[in-house]
């Protein structure tokens, strides 16, 4: 078990710094969450960020995982 979470540690370690804030997403994510209702969770639709910005779900989504590590996006749901 601890092989295991050593592993993914490891593999963390190695794609964290290759995840770049890419400004295009971040932007239009925010216009996305501006959008949605503001009730409890607004939802950012990750194939609609993903069709808007011409980047893969993967990445839209690593982004606002990233940016929301540092505080944006807070309290925000993801659809895909």
């Amino acid at each position: 078990m601890f092989d295991t979470l050593a592993k993914i540690g490891s593999l963390a370690k190695v794609l964290e710094p290759s995840v770049q804030l890419n400004d295009r997403v971040l932007e239009t994510a925010y216009e996305l969450y501006l959008q949605a209702p503001q009730d409890s969770s607004p939802m950012i639709c990750l194939h609609e960020l993903s069709r808007k910005t011409g980047t893969s779900l993967w990445e839209c989504r690593n982004t606002i995982v990233a940016a929301n590590k540092v505080g944006r996006f807070p309290n925000c749901s993801l659809a895909s």
